[in-house]
Parts: structure tokens; sequence; C-alpha cells
């Protein structure tokens, strides 16, 4: 199975009845962008489980947790207002985009790759209503950095993602409380 099929790019060649498929889904989605893109994974993984249902393949099963990841990503990465731009984020800092970009690069900012625009993305929520990083931000991923395996979506999850040791409530919402040391212990323990 290629690993990317994307036409415009143009890195992979696909088979004539692959090119076909690939054409007629991309029809669908243009037609229904509207929908937005994470009902419209919500509907493909949907037309997937109805389509395909009990005959899974292993590699069937595999498309549909890439469709199923596909929506998570997109849900984060419109949680809590969405994203901005490293521009945006330089004048909402009143600082350079190459000093927005050194933060993230030294783990100071969180912000996920666009691969198709060679961008960064960061979730809006890392920044307060006065234009400045969330208090505490740095701090805890200072902590979440020391685990290599984990990816900025992994670290955005982190921040989002209700946990039991918090009392069922979110890192970022203790964070905006300024309870700093009780998400530092839940993201020292999960790096641990």
């Amino acid at each position: 199975m290629p690993t990317t099929l994307e036409k415009p790019s143009g890195k992979a060649k696909l088979p004539a009845k692959q090119q076909a498929v690939l054409d007629e889904f991309s029809g669908v989605i243009r037609k229904h962008r509207d929908q937005g893109p994470v009902t419209l994974a919500r509907l493909m993984t949907s037309a997937f489980d109805l389509s395909i249902g009990a005959r899974e393949s292993r590699q069937e099963k595999l498309a549909l947790a890439m469709a199923r990841g596909l929506e998570a990503r997109q849900q984060l990465a419109e949680a809590e207002g969405g994203s901005l731009s490293s521009e945006e984020v330089a004048r909402l800092l009143r600082i350079s985009k190459t000093a927005v970009l050194k933060r993230l690069d030294t783990g100071r900012l969180l912000a996920w790759r666009e691969e198709r625009l060679q961008a960064a993305r960061f979730p809006r929520w890392q920044f307060d209503a006065h234009g400045h990083v969330l208090g505490g931000l740095e701090e805890v991923l200072e902590i979440l950095n020391q685990d290599e395996r984990l990816d900025a979506w992994g670290k955005i999850l982190f921040f989002l993602q209700s946990k039991s040791s918090l009392g069922d409530r979110r890192p970022l919402d203790l964070l905006r409380e300024g309870k700093l040391k009780d998400v530092c212990l839940a993201a020292q323990t999960n790096v641990e």
C-alpha cells in the first residue's frame, strides 16, 4: 500500500483503478467541504464501517485506524479556539517570527507541522487573553519534552484530555487556574 496518495505532489503514480477511486473520493470531499473536516472525517469513518464491516482485513483495520487518527487530530487541532500561524504568534507575543520558531525548537512553545504547507501551527489555547504564553506552560513542556517518544500531538493530547489523577480534569484547565504543581506531577507521571 503506497504511503502517499496525494496526486498534486507527484510523489506516487497510482494505478488507474486506484486513481479513479482517489478522484471520486476527492470529488465527494470537495462537494461537501462545507461540512467541515471533522464531520467529513467522521462520515468517512462511518462509511468505511458500513462498507467494510466484519470482513475487515488487517489492511482495512489499519485504514480505519488511520481515519480515526486523522479525525482525532483534527478535533485536537480545532479544540479551544483552533490554531495560529507563526506569523500570528509573533504579532501576539510582539516578537519576531524567528524568535517564535526558536521557542518552538527549544521546546518552549507547542506546535504541530502542517506537512503540505511546511508550516507550524500553534494551538491558540497556550496563550492567555493578554497575549502572553499561558503561565506554567514552559515548565510542563520541559517535563513532557523528556520523553522522546511523545510527539506534538501526544503533548497536545496531554493538555486537553481529562486525567483521573487530576480529579477527571484537564491539565489545561488546572494551568489556567494556576495549579502548576498538580500539572507538573501529572506530566512527570505521563513521561515515566
